[in-house]
């Protein structure tokens, strides 16, 4: 019986550790891990437009911690490019509202408010690099009392999370919750 299950142990060890191996970040570097899966038969069709508006607005209950929801949205990125789809027929933008606005603060206004600097200023500058699009949502900067100096370089400010999500739709971006 140890024998069985000491085999069964090591064959679980030895598959984690198989399948951990095969983790890339083909755009996104460090964020949103992308597990290799040699055996697709669907991929997304490179020649297509592929435009996604992702909505953050959740409370972040460990803000020294990189957002979860970042990683993820970087993860959907690197699985397009990943499938094959280039860079230049990919769109994505993510609209921070709300208790989420923490994620777009200055390293410095971060440190004031939390004692530590923005743990998701590499990924934010990962964003960019690859040609992702932030926007915080001006009604709750105001709220919070944040000013444009305040937010993170390059993350764009609009009247409203509304009015922006609503807007990139109406140019043709599919929304998609995490």
């Amino acid at each position: 019986m140890k024998k069985h299950l000491l085999t069964l142990l090591l064959s679980c060890l030895v598959g984690g550790l198989v399948q951990a191996q095969g983790i890339v970040y083909p755009a996104i570097q460090g964020y949103g891990g992308v597990n290799e899966v040699p055996f697709e038969t669907i991929k997304p069709d490179p020649n297509q437009q592929y435009k996604f508006v992702i909505e953050f607005g959740g409370r972040i209950d460990d803000k020294k911690k990189v957002s979860g929801n970042l990683d993820y949205a970087a993860r959907m990125y690197n699985l397009h490019i990943y499938a094959g789809v280039p860079k230049e027929n990919i769109e994505l933008v993510f609209v921070v509202f709300s208790g989420s606005t923490s994620m777009v603060l200055t390293n410095e206004e971060h440190k004031k408010q939390y004692g530590a600097e923005n743990p998701n200023a590499e990924l934010l500058d990962e964003f960019k690099k690859n040609g992702v699009k932030v926007i915080v949502c001006g009604q709750s900067m105001m709220k919070q009392d944040l000013t444009p100096a305040m937010i993170y370089p390059g993350v764009d400010m609009a009247v409203s999370r509304f009015t922006a999500t609503t807007d990139l739709m109406n140019k043709g971006y599919l929304l998609f919750g995490l």
